[in-house]
């Protein structure tokens, strides 16, 4: 027992230590140190895109919005038609709210009805232990989450981008992509058609599988993860929270999750993250239908009358691709891996990508350099906003795994120091500030203290855990 204390307190303190030191620095490079090899006029008629972004989700309608605002001519290679659907928790997080702020869609999205503010929220960890707070009093204008299905987000996003100029070319599956390396041009497919498209730089937006960014040699291996979905009917269901995340012990580090819609409808997502050998992505139907009926907490949160619809599955590429740029090419959103390989979430990500990727490529055209050490910076500026913190993702990834008492520590803190303690826990659960601020004072020395508590409690025969009811504020009998 005194080792497994020490190996969980001694090994934060540690890491913090190294951390410290060995942090990376960032520092922006200067494109005009480049010289110039194209003089693409913002405005000019010209006969191909300046940009050609192939899907158009989250990350390439905030790419095509934002890139169009400046005057650039992009077009996004869409293979469906608007309105379609995506499997996904339908869960905006807090950096990709604010993006909807800026792009003026946020209020629309609420007052029409189309979106719902996670305000009644929390989590279940794997002892049991639970905590319903109230984190939009704590966080103000800016909510933590937002709940919006993705056949309203995902149209909402590439209308905004067609109005801010973007060209939005739908039923168009795209084959495959050549570069001419004389004119410096991309020159782009399409599946069953003579027609083709050329750009001076070429976007991969196309989701978790790629097969664009496969081809081209820039992403390898398939989707590390995977979640499930199914929407249950308003009325039917017991939940009364808004959002609230559950750790059974047997799926960690994965976990269990049920949103609630404007429309009073419920997500219900069951999500697989890798770390636990025991649990693959081809046990995800199992572990969906397993909590929704066995596991006492989910299945008493949904009710016995549900009206429940048939499980969706997606795929999720987690951790972030090492190389997501080569010459005249970027990759972004779920192509590059842009998901939290702790919590599968990955649309504020995408969307926070396009715009990364946006002000980027304003910047090289304007400088006229589309090389690959030019197309670097756009990596090194992500990984600098949000990619570096997957690596501590993985970390506590297998924390979890391996010692689910710090979920039941962290909640247990949750319990005694309210709403301000899971704002702040889920601005990190988010990447909004980054993981290794788990191991600063204020939650390494909290959740350590919860650690003891609870292993002396433990010996003693006092266990919280073994008494844990789901609260009041989950479900209505």
């Amino acid at each position: 027992m005194e080792t497994y204390l020490l190996t969980i307190l001694a090994s934060p303190l540690l890491i913090v230590v190294l951390a410290y030191f060995l942090w990376p620095g960032y520092r922006p490079i200067n494109l005009r140190m480049f010289p110039r090899k194209y003089n693409d006029e913002k405005g000019k008629k010209r006969p191909y895109y300046d940009v050609l972004c192939v899907g158009a989700g989250p990350s390439g309608s905030c790419l095509g919005y934002y890139l169009a605002k400046q005057g650039w001519k992009i077009a996004l290679l869409e293979k469906k038609q608007f309105p379609r659907d995506k499997i996904c928790g339908d869960a905006v997080c807090k950096t990709g709210i604010e993006i909807l702020m800026e792009m003026g869609l946020y209020d629309t999205l609420v007052e029409e009805k189309k979106a719902h503010v996670s305000d009644a929220g929390g989590l279940v960890s794997p002892g049991g232990l639970s905590y319903i707070g109230q984190s939009h009093k704590v966080l103000g204008k800016v909510p933590g989450a937002l709940a919006c299905k993705r056949i309203v987000l995902d149209e909402t996003l590439v209308r905004a981008a067609q109005k801010s100029g973007a060209e939005l070319i739908e039923n168009t599956p795209v084959k495959d992509a050549h570069f001419d390396k004389t004119t410096g041009l991309w020159t782009v497919t399409i599946e069953d058609s003579d027609v083709t498209y050329q750009g001076r730089v070429l976007i991969c937006a196309d989701g978790s599988t790629s097969k664009l960014a496969t081809q081209l040699g820039l992403v390898s291996g398939p989707p590390q993860a995977t979640c499930s979905r199914s929407y249950i009917g308003a009325g039917t269901h017991s939940f009364k929270a808004d959002g609230v995340m559950f750790y059974p012990k047997g799926i960690l580090p994965g976990y269990g999750v049920l949103f609630r819609h404007a429309n009073d409808e419920l997500g219900y997502c069951c999500y697989l993250v890798p770390g636990n050998p025991k649990v693959t992505n081809d046990t995800l139907t199992y572990w969906h239908e397993h909590l929704l009926k066995d596991d006492p907490v989910i299945s008493r949160a949904i009710g016995k009358s549900k009206n429940i619809e048939r499980m969706k599955a997606g795929s999720l590429r987690v951790g972030g691709e090492k190389n997501s740029y080569d010459d005249h090419l970027l990759v972004i959103g779920d192509a590059a891996g842009m998901i939290d390989p702790m919590t599968g979430e990955g649309i504020h990500h995408a969307m926070e990508s396009g715009k990364i990727a946006a002000e980027f490529l304003n910047e090289a055209f304007e400088v006229g350099n589309f090389d690959k050490e030019v197309m670097k910076e756009y990596q090194n500026r992500w990984m600098y906003k949000f990619g570096s913190d997957y690596k501590w993702s993985m970390f506590f990834v297998q924390m979890t795994y391996r010692y689910p008492i710090l979920l039941d520590a962290a909640t247990a803190a949750m319990q005694r120091k309210g709403n301000e303690y899971l704002a702040r826990w889920a601005d990190i659960m988010t990447g909004r500030i980054p993981k290794f601020n788990l191991l600063r004072p204020e939650f390494a020395i909290v959740m350590g203290y919860e650690v003891v508590k609870l292993t002396i409690q433990s010996l003693l025969g006092m266990d919280p855990r073994k008494k844990a009811t789901p609260p009041i504020k989950l479900a209505q009998d």
